[in-house]
């Protein structure tokens, strides 16, 4: 007997040993610092597939936009590929096309990305071919009003729109009387300043006067990418490297305001609550996340059970927290039929001020929490996705930790800490509530005017 348990006893240390030997190394561990000619480099193995993902950090965005110059940097990006002096614009994306290759930019107030990917063994042609449109793109003339005039019949046709356009004019709103509220991409007036240029001078001060940050992933070979980078996109960096960095005034709502966007013919109203979050207000983004999905998240979410399951008010309702490295924002977005306007505002109201009363319970918690643990590892399931958000965390300068204990840390808050996080950031006494829909639903708002807040009255055309 005892030859026998002993016998058990080796065979479970055996496999225990075995099983530690061979286990899965921890993603973070692969994540290797590197420095190419003054340019920090941050890289992760990965021999899964012959391909490379590549992105560019730039460590300022659409707020070196000066008055005159509005759109310029998102418009130097985003039409990178509109022409060279040796090449058109059909030649450059059949090029990438050919080799199976994509180039995309992202641009937001504070830092510009640029992002390519394609198989490795074609990375000197492809990364050589984008480094040659980041220095010899001229933007030629035709193709640059071509490309302008789409653009043009799209923001005049975003009132056929109701969703974008809502979208667009809320964050405006949200943001007002801070240094971020002006789209990216600019307004139809900043349209026609545009030039060839502006263009090529605004991408000159990216390449070489702006902090970049380079993150790369794939298998070890695609680190020859290095030569190109120096050699061929010309990058280097320095101590003076530009970092965008913003003074504000602090804002601060004392009442909650109602701000309706008449629009023409609209069978549907577009209702978004929410405010400008200053930077004192951005906390524990794992918190944040965990209340947005409690608040109204998922089916389960409190927002929807009392919006759409209970009163079958909309078909989805969703919240959230954004935020950037100095500031944020916060809402609740959803849509609903025009009789009804008044009636789901006052649920979503209702359904903020009994959390800040009764609080949660912890069986509620507990199915959000689930939810969260079960569904976030899936975000960044691309290799693309997953260096987008190392490139964030040291954006706003968190350690990669945020994401690695992203479990643990959603583990640690109570029920408590999230009824505090929704009535903080969500509490209906300094919110902005923004309906846009039909003109006729204008009466039925008026008469929630003592209860809610002041009713404002806004043209669209000036968002556009």
């Amino acid at each position: 007997m005892k030859s026998s348990l002993l016998m058990l006893t080796t065979l479970l240390i055996s496999a225990f040993l075995s099983v530690k030997t061979y286990a899965t190394p921890k993603i973070e561990d692969s994540i290797k610092h590197l420095n190419w000619n003054g340019i920090d480099v941050v890289y992760i193995e990965d021999n899964r597939f012959p391909t490379y993902d590549l992105l560019i950090y730039f460590a300022d965005g659409a707020l070196s936009d000066a008055k005159g110059e509005y759109g310029s940097t998102d418009h130097a990006f985003n039409l990178v590929d509109s022409g060279t002096a040796k090449l058109s614009q059909k030649e450059i994306m059949d090029q990438f096309e050919f080799y199976g290759a994509e180039l995309n930019s992202e641009i937001t107030h504070e830092y510009s990305t640029l992002s390519l990917s394609g198989l490795s063994k074609d990375l000197t042609t492809t990364v050589t071919h984008a480094c040659t449109l980041l220095r010899e793109a001229s933007y030629p003339m035709a193709t640059l009003k071509l490309e302008l005039d789409k653009e043009r019949t799209g923001l005049q046709s975003l009132v056929a729109n109701p969703q974008a356009l809502s979208d667009r004019v809320f964050r405006e709103l949200s943001l007002a009387n801070t240094p971020y509220s002006y789209p990216v991409s600019g307004k139809l007036r900043d349209l026609d300043s545009l030039t060839p240029a502006m263009l090529r001078s605004k991408m000159d001060y990216f390449l070489d006067k702006v902090k970049k940050r380079i993150y790369l992933t794939g298998p070890k070979s695609i680190l020859s990418v290095e030569k190109i980078l120096t050699e061929k996109c010309q990058f280097s960096g320095n101590p003076n490297d530009y970092v965008r960095s913003v003074n504000y005034k602090k804002q601060k709502l004392n009442q909650t305001q109602v701000a309706f966007v008449p629009v023409p013919d609209a069978n549907q109203v577009q209702v978004k609550v929410g405010r400008f979050l200053n930077f004192d207000e951005i906390g524990d983004r794992r918190l944040d996340t965990l209340a947005t999905e409690f608040l109204g998240g998922g089916f389960t979410s409190v927002l929807m059970r009392e919006v759409r399951v209970k009163r079958g008010l909309t078909y989805s309702i969703n919240s959230y927290i954004s935020s950037q490295k100095q500031y944020g924002r916060s809402g609740i977005s959803t849509f609903t039929k025009n009789q009804s306007i008044n009636k789901l505002i006052k649920v979503i109201s209702e359904s903020i001020e009994k959390i800040q009363k009764k609080g949660i319970s912890n069986e509620d918690l507990e199915r959000s929490r689930g939810a969260i643990l079960g569904s976030h590892p899936f975000k960044f399931e691309s290799n693309r996705a997953f260096l987008s958000q190392l490139l964030y965390l040291d954006h706003i300068e968190r350690p990669y930790a945020e994401l690695f204990d992203f479990n643990n840390a959603v583990l640690k808050y109570n029920a408590i800490d999230v009824t505090k996080k929704i009535d903080e950031i969500y509490g209906m006494k300094n919110q902005i509530i923004f309906v846009l829909g039909d003109k006729s639903i204008g009466g039925e708002l008026k008469k929630m005017k003592p209860r809610v807040g002041k009713l404002r009255v806004i043209d669209y055309k000036s968002f556009i």
